[in-house]
């Protein structure tokens, strides 16, 4: 399921996965990039006047949701 297919306030309190990646620069020329695969409930929604929503899962880090791959919802 593709996250289009929610409405983000529906996620709350929903079991959720989806995998994040995010770049770290080490040096002016190398970085190194970090894939993270992600499953909790979703305890946070917050809405952005300039970015999509973001939610947080068991009260952790947020993450924009147009930003994660193969998000899924738990049935």
């Amino acid at each position: 399921m593709t996250f289009s297919n929610v409405n983000a306030l529906d996620l709350l309190g929903k079991q959720v996965s989806f995998e994040t990646s995010k770049d770290v620069k080490l040096t002016e020329t190398s970085s190194v990039t970090f894939h993270q695969k992600l499953s909790g409930t979703v305890t946070n929604v917050v809405f952005n006047l300039h970015s999509g929503p973001e939610i947080s899962i068991n009260d952790g880090d947020y993450y924009v949701l147009s930003e994660v791959d193969n998000f899924h919802l738990a049935q």
